[in-house]
């Protein structure tokens, strides 16, 4: 297995966010169109593929959220290659990359009910927030924050 960075604009990448969209149309019907636009492409993204064989198996990527923080987004881990740890690998990962970039925060937002997305984000020092943006007020969604440490003290 390997990993590679892209953007966007990969055709692997939105092929597995498709995919990832249907999983959460499957689980909570039309509940989901109305964070369409919040999971659009239109931002820049940096995205890292996981490929098994050169087929893509899993995504995620960040996108700028202010001038200190980015946000975690599109992390997705095709069924079959799930609880192998691939999903934390590829947030450290993505984490290394905006620590570098002098980064200081990253914050998330994922389903209240997906508990194994929420643990994950424990796993990896992610700690609950008040929701932000569109999700104020929305109890389906729960939005956490990291800080990240000096480049020294993560590795």
């Amino acid at each position: 297995m390997e990993s590679i960075i892209t953007n966007e604009k990969d055709e692997r990448f939105i092929e597995l966010t498709k995919e990832l969209d249907n999983e959460y149309f499957q689980l909570h019907g039309d509940e989901v169109l109305k964070y369409q636009e919040y999971n659009d492409l239109k931002d820049p993204h940096i995205v890292i593929l996981a490929l098994n064989w050169g087929r893509p198996i899993a995504c995620a990527s960040f996108r700028l959220f202010d001038k200190d923080t980015i946000e975690i987004k599109r992390v997705y881990v095709k069924k079959r290659y799930r609880r192998k740890g691939i999903a934390y690998k590829l947030v450290k990962q993505l984490e290394k990359l905006a620590m570098e970039e002098n980064f200081k925060y990253s914050v998330i937002e994922t389903g209240r009910e997906n508990t194994a997305a929420i643990n994950l984000y424990k796993k990896l020092d992610y700690e609950v927030i008040d929701s932000f943006g569109q999700f104020e007020g929305d109890d389906l969604c729960i939005c956490m924050k990291k800080q990240f440490k000096s480049l020294i003290q993560a590795f």
